[in-house]
């Protein structure tokens, strides 16, 4: 698919603020299945923006202001072109038992918990009883994709950045931050290393697909000898052609579209606008 986006994040601050420092992780990621022919990243205040590689290999623009202001807006615009992950199939045939003779030292921070995920017992018995008789990898994480699906109600504006997994078990409903910070922790917690994934869904008109009015949030999980493949719980679906991939990290904090900070008085917070539009092109 040949996908056009325009995403702008706009904040509105009730007195003026300073010192502000952002980083925006926002530009699509370059692999086999992804090429991007156009991005732009327009900041307002003016400003000098920088980039560098953070340890996940995304790509992070970061950029400061020091004279007040009470709006910054951040406008990022691409075009890509999109193939399926799976366009040659599901990396299925691999046994549960290939996952305890990992040895890539890399995988670990996968496997473990993280700021948003820990990984408890509960989790633990919840991927058991999910995956009982399963002997397949990505099959496993399939019927753990499809559970969340069907037992967590899709409930925006009920949770925030900063929920935590735990939080999201014991309220059964959440948003697609949430399902995947889900998914993460019960894989991790049968020894399936897991992800966190942010970036964009298209819904070519699908009203039934959820998560594509904003940032949208799915699962990559790997396949020991296959690689990294993604499954979005929030929609019970494989993370195709439709989802353009942006940044990784273990859960939202590391892969976060925008996060900074600011000094203003006391009492300065900002009210945000969202505005996303996604367009298929012609090839």
């Amino acid at each position: 698919m040949r996908l056009q986006v325009f995403h702008r994040t706009r904040y509105i601050y009730r007195v003026p603020v300073s010192d502000s420092y952002n980083e925006v992780r926002l530009r699509p990621v370059t692999n086999d299945t992804s090429r991007l022919e156009f991005f732009l990243l327009n900041v307002q205040p003016p400003v000098k923006l920088r980039h560098f590689r953070d340890s996940y290999l995304n790509y992070v623009h970061f950029f400061e202001i020091s004279e007040p202001h009470r709006e910054l807006s951040i406008e990022a615009q691409c075009t890509i072109n999109t193939t399926s992950p799976y366009r040659e199939g599901l990396p299925a045939g691999v046994e549960m038992g290939a996952l305890a003779l990992l040895e890539d030292d890399m995988l670990r921070e996968f496997l473990d918990s993280s700021r948003y995920v820990g990984i408890s017992p509960e989790l633990w018995k919840l991927g058991l009883d999910i995956t009982a008789g399963c002997t397949d990898v990505f099959t496993a994480a399939q019927q753990i994709r499809t559970y969340i699906r069907q037992n967590w109600t899709y409930a925006p504006n009920t949770t925030t950045a900063s929920t935590h997994v735990s939080e999201v078990v014991e309220s059964r409903s959440g948003v697609c931050q949430d399902f995947t910070h889900l998914m993460i922790g019960i894989c991790r917690a049968i020894g399936i290393p897991a992800r966190y994934v942010s970036g964009y869904l298209f819904n070519g008109g699908d009203a039934s697909l959820r998560g594509a009015q904003a940032s949208h949030a799915w699962c990559e999980i790997y396949v020991p000898g296959k690689g990294w493949f993604g499954l979005d719980p929030t929609n019970d679906t494989l993370a195709d052609e439709r989802h353009i991939k942006i940044a990784t990290g273990r859960d939202y904090n590391d892969a976060a579209p925008v996060s900074g900070r600011f000094v203003g008085a006391q009492g300065a917070t900002a009210a945000l606008q969202v505005d996303l539009r996604i367009e298929e092109l012609p090839p």
